[in-house]
């Protein structure tokens, strides 16, 4: 997922500087984030993210705005609407920083406006580090859902994290799904599959679910699972299974 980034900063060239610098991250983590928005007004960036219904944002404010309600204030009222928002501030104002304890805003980062290298180098360590913490939450979240799957004349459900892959079997038309606590066979296809459980297909007759990989063997192409089995996967993949693998080393 690309996480939306948007920016409140009242001067021109500090929101010129601060745009700048945040596209130049992403040119190297376009798969991560998008510069959604930016403003000096506090208001139009409400709007912004009512209109379009924003979650999941990365949010770097300036704390004096020179409008009504300052940095802080809007803090607060995105983190009533994006309640997985990270919020950053960048300013000058460091007095700040008890009160956005003392008003709950749960900032990720506090930048002072001061040396530019200094600066940049503290907004991509947080740009890594709200990445990091907003995929971490979504693997949590994905470990504790469950998948339904009609076996026979009974839909069962399983919980993802206990489900190790999903592979054709040789019977026409069936799928064999292998789970920690054992093996169910039914009628299904892994294309339909594949969409269902968003789990990694890394050859024609096989999904698996990253979470239970042990080790993989890209020398003979082979991936190793927790309940000791093995499946062998197409040269095609190789890249795709490590970039899979990688991303989710860095949550």
């Amino acid at each position: 997922m690309r996480y939306p980034i948007i920016l409140c900063e009242d001067s021109p060239q500090q929101l010129d500087k601060l745009t700048e610098t945040i596209q130049n991250y992403i040119l190297f983590h376009e798969n991560q984030f998008k510069l959604e928005y930016s403003s000096n007004n506090p208001h139009d960036i409400q709007n912004y993210i009512e209109e379009n219904d924003i979650q999941k944002g990365i949010y770097f404010l300036d704390i004096d705005l020179s409008s009504d309600i300052n940095g802080i204030d809007l803090a607060q009222w995105i983190r009533n609407y994006d309640v997985m928002a990270k919020i950053i501030f960048v300013t000058t104002h460091t007095e700040m920083a008890p009160l956005t304890l003392k008003r709950q805003v749960e900032a990720l980062g506090f930048i002072t406006k001061d040396e530019y290298e200094q600066m940049r180098d503290e907004i991509f360590q947080n740009l890594k580090l709200a990445y990091q913490r907003m995929e971490q939450t979504a693997l949590e979240d994905e470990s504790a859902k469950t998948l339904a799957f009609k076996i026979g004349s009974e839909t069962l459900n399983f919980e993802v994290k206990d489900i190790i892959l999903i592979e054709s079997s040789d019977r026409a038309h069936r799928v064999k799904l292998i789970t920690k606590n054992g093996e169910f066979e039914f009628f299904n296809n892994l294309n339909k599959l594949e969409e269902q459980t968003k789990f990694l297909k890394v050859s024609r007759s096989l999904l698996i679910n990253l979470q239970n990989i042990q080790k993989v063997d890209y020398k003979l192409r082979v991936i190793y699972f927790v309940n000791n089995c093995q499946r062998p996967f197409s040269l095609s993949k190789v890249k795709v299974l490590k970039k899979a693998l990688q991303d989710k080393n860095e949550i």
